[in-house]
């Protein structure tokens, strides 16, 4: 992840060069963070300055015309920085994300029904508006920075903040 909205992946066994190189945030913000899913090794996450998440495919993340790729899903409903993103270590479609403000989990799982329904989730979703894969949010830090899946315990969620540390089991998990 870079400065400019750019992703590139390396292989370690070929050093100094991009092996996948796409702009993913045509607005041209910064990509904070990325998360590779372990459980579905072609999937990735994304989150930027923008406040907007991610979901990569990378079988379809290098495009033969050189265009942007599109992700399978997008999130616009953060209004401050993504800070970070975890995979759930059990669920391939959970993941946890964190901005200024709080900690939310996501399952992507979730289809939306009705009108529009038939576009990628989270895509056509307006600024601030709340997704219906978002599943809990755990507010009341200040600055949250990191979000961590708990190993043994698949439920736990552990954060850092300016304001301490938070360990919690969200309670519709």
């Amino acid at each position: 992840a870079e400065c400019g909205g750019v992703v590139r992946v390396y292989d370690v066994r070929c050093p100094g060069r991009a092996m996948i190189t796409n702009k993913v945030l045509e607005s041209g913000a910064d990509v904070n963070v990325i998360s590779w899913n372990r459980l579905v090794g072609n999937l990735l996450a994304s989150g930027g300055d923008d406040g907007s998440f991610s979901v990569w495919d990378l079988r379809t993340f290098q495009t033969p015309d050189g265009s942007s790729p599109k992700p399978l899903a997008r999130f616009h409903s953060h209004r401050t920085p993504i800070t970070s993103l975890e995979w759930h270590p059990t669920d391939e479609s959970m993941i946890a994300v964190s901005d200024d403000h709080g900690t939310y989990v996501y399952d992507l799982s979730i289809e939306e029904d009705g009108p529009g329904a038939s576009a990628p989730a989270g895509e056509g979703a307006v600024e601030g508006e709340i997704p219906p894969q978002l599943l809990f949010v755990h507010s009341g830090s200040q600055l949250t920075k990191e979000v961590r899946w708990h190993p043994q315990i698949p439920s736990c969620v552990a954060t850092t903040s300016l304001s301490g540390f938070n360990v919690f089991i969200p309670s519709n998990l």
